[in-house]
């Protein structure tokens, strides 16, 4: 080859080692770490610039923010970090026929009006399967029999045992009743309902069922705002309830103030600071700045009465 063609190829090896040499230099620049969010998952590894990240929620959860980011040349992500927030699985009133819907962790159960049965209130009592006997006072249907080489075998579903000599019909077992005292313990920790082909767990006021299906847990009042407390009360969740408590400064003996400002917004707390009686009443609502310009016009007050 000539001089004209080596200097030609160098040119060419010269920019594939450039183009190399910045996509080294970019890959070794990259935004910080980003994490997957509580309930959901994270695709895609690399965090170097142009590269891009996408987030999914479990479900039963729904995203909130970005669903995905990209690293950006200064080295940060487009977007916010996306949260995974639950689905309220009442939200599309599955509960048919004036059916009360109770929103549970990841399902929902119907209460059902009086008449109507199912899973979602759907059947009204004479279209069930199952049939309340008067005399044995349990659930009562019919089996499911097969003739095999001239003999018959008849089956309970699930929850039902053959009863009768016939055996043609299956009564419910009342598991409640059967596993009271059981090896495990109780089937529930509260109280035990015997339904059709099986059981439910129910709570008391101010409680729901636990996720296990046989626990109790608290229903915080306070935190879910499903209390009726005034703005200058304090809602305080108890085992079962809530109470409404009004928090006001203790009063200090042989300590007096005067008002140097508008009446404060209702407040939820408020506290003494310092020694009595040297010290105002602050509040949470004020600033550092106000709080200072508070102490020193109460300590002018203090003197003044010393005079």
């Amino acid at each position: 080859p000539n001089r004209q063609e080596i200097q030609g190829t160098l040119k060419q090896v010269q920019k594939l080692l450039s183009a190399h040499e910045a996509s080294c230099l970019q890959s070794l620049r990259t935004c910080p770490k980003l994490d997957a969010p509580i309930n959901g998952r994270k695709l895609g590894k690399s965090h170097g610039v142009g590269h891009e990240v996408h987030f999914l929620c479990d479900p039963g959860y729904e995203i909130v923010g970005s669903e995905s980011r990209v690293c950006q040349e200064s080295l940060t992500w487009t977007g916010q970090q996306p949260t995974c927030r639950g689905l309220s699985r009442c939200a599309s009133s599955p509960c048919l026929n004036g059916g009360t819907c109770v929103d549970e962790v990841d399902q929902f159960s119907c209460v059902c009006a009086k008449g109507w049965a199912g899973e979602t209130c759907q059947k009204t009592l004479h279209q069930t399967e199952s049939l309340f006997s008067a005399t044995t006072g349990a659930y009562v249907r019919p089996s499911r029999c097969t003739i095999v080489q001239g003999t018959t075998h008849c089956t309970c579903e699930p929850g039902y045992t053959i009863s009768g000599r016939d055996s043609y019909s299956c009564t419910d077992i009342d598991e409640c009743d059967l596993f009271h005292n059981g090896p495990a313990g109780k089937l529930c920790l509260h109280k035990c309902v015997n339904t059709p082909g099986g059981y439910r767990c129910s709570c008391p006021a101010g409680y729901n069922v636990t996720r296990d299906g046989r626990s109790c847990k608290d229903i915080d009042e306070c935190a879910t705002r499903q209390n009726n407390c005034t703005n200058d009360q304090m809602c305080v969740n108890t085992y079962g309830g809530f109470q409404c408590v009004r928090v006001d400064c203790p009063k200090i003996p042989h300590a007096t103030y005067v008002k140097t400002s508008p009446m404060a917004p209702p407040l939820w707390r408020r506290s003494w600071e310092g020694t009595s009686p040297k010290s105002p009443c602050l509040f949470p609502s004020m600033n550092s700045k106000q709080k200072k310009k508070k102490k020193s016009e109460i300590n002018i007050l203090l003197r003044l009465r010393r005079l």
